[in-house]
């Protein structure tokens, strides 16, 4: 019988080891969930529990948690940001951020963003690609257009790179229509300021562009972080070489650039993401130049991973690179993406 107390005993511990060193979920109703947080955004959290597919939990429903064997990035509503395990709190609505010097207490109510910090540089990228084709009979003409998106994050930089394209396809023909390719390094200096360096290729013939070079600098401010929105705005300086449709070469031009951000989301089921990002040049270089950038992305996640995209594009020039050219350029593109998180 003592044989069998302790094998009993050294179940039970094994037992309460083997949740201890998973993610729990403790409930206000009192009960609890064991598994893998995956995400806090918006005020759900996305959980991978044992044995089961995932899940979305309202943080109001969630008296605390805990999970001490990872490390996690967190942004309040305040705009702080902490790196650290999460330690439960047996009463409040809040858990404590060990931060290995020291803890943190922070309300649930006060989270923005909450995901693993991976120890790996590979599990540290997240991004989508979306991919979407037209033909109509009758003209013989297919148009093909991609859209990818990979994003790195590390404790003070944000790497971005993106890409996107629209071509045209006859029975004897192919165009490249129109070709965006963008690198991006925010670098924090504070929970909310960065500084920024990008890297970008643009081609649009509806503009007279075979090419544009660009090369920037700039500082900006993620001036709101709520639950349900992100925004930031950046000021800057950026250099661009020019080819146009007729083969004529420009030298180095200057311009002056202001940005604006805004993403919103909605996590609750279905997942919708709104992205909007406006941009605005005045040329310091060639007279009475102003240049115009724009975008809006909509998703719309049909299952895991998948989702149903929506976006609109638009380009102004008041000087384009081909006299006679048109000054603006618009178009609304649908496609299906797949997304990959840490």
């Amino acid at each position: 019988m003592k044989r069998l107390a302790f094998v009993i005993f050294v179940f039970i511990v094994a037992c309460n080891n083997l949740h201890a060193q998973r993610d729990t979920v403790y409930f206000l109703n009192g009960s609890m969930v064991v598994g893998e947080v995956k995400k806090i955004k918006l005020g759900v959290m996305t959980f991978d529990p044992d044995d089961a597919n995932d899940i979305t939990i309202q943080l109001r429903k969630i008296r605390t948690l805990s999970a001490r064997t990872r490390v996690f990035r967190i942004e309040s509503i305040k705009g702080e940001v902490y790196y650290g395990k999460i330690l439960s709190d047996s009463e409040a609505t809040k858990i404590f951020i060990n931060r290995g010097y020291d803890t943190t207490e922070l309300q649930l109510e006060n989270i923005s963003v909450l995901y693993p910090y991976e120890s790996t540089v590979l599990q540290r990228f997240s991004g989508n690609v979306s991919v979407g084709y037209s033909f109509t009979r009758s003209s013989d003409l297919g148009r093909f257009n991609f859209d990818t998106r990979l994003s790195y994050t590390a404790k003070k930089n944000e790497l971005t790179f993106s890409a996107s394209g629209i071509y045209t396809i006859t029975d004897s023909s192919f165009s490249r229509d129109r070709e965006d390719i963008y690198m991006k390094d925010n670098y924090y200096f504070s929970p909310t300021w960065f500084a920024s360096v990008f890297l970008a290729y643009q081609r649009n013939l509806e503009l007279g562009l075979s090419r544009r070079y660009q090369e920037g600098l700039g500082a900006g401010n993620k001036f709101l972080t709520r639950k349900s929105v992100y925004a930031w705005g950046r000021l800057g300086m950026v250099f661009n070489q020019e080819k146009s449709t007729e083969d004529v070469r420009t030298g180095t031009q200057a311009e002056l650039f202001g940005q604006l951000e805004f993403n919103f989301f909605r996590f609750s089921k279905p997942e919708i993401n709104l992205l909007t990002s406006q941009t605005f040049y005045y040329s310091l270089t060639q007279k009475d130049r102003f240049r115009y950038d724009g975008s809006t992305d909509l998703s719309w996640e049909i299952f895991d991973d998948f989702k149903l995209t929506l976006s609109f594009y638009n380009n102004f020039d008041s000087k384009p690179p081909v006299a006679g050219s048109r000054t603006l350029d618009f178009g609304v593109v649908f496609g299906i993406a797949y997304s990959f998180n840490n």
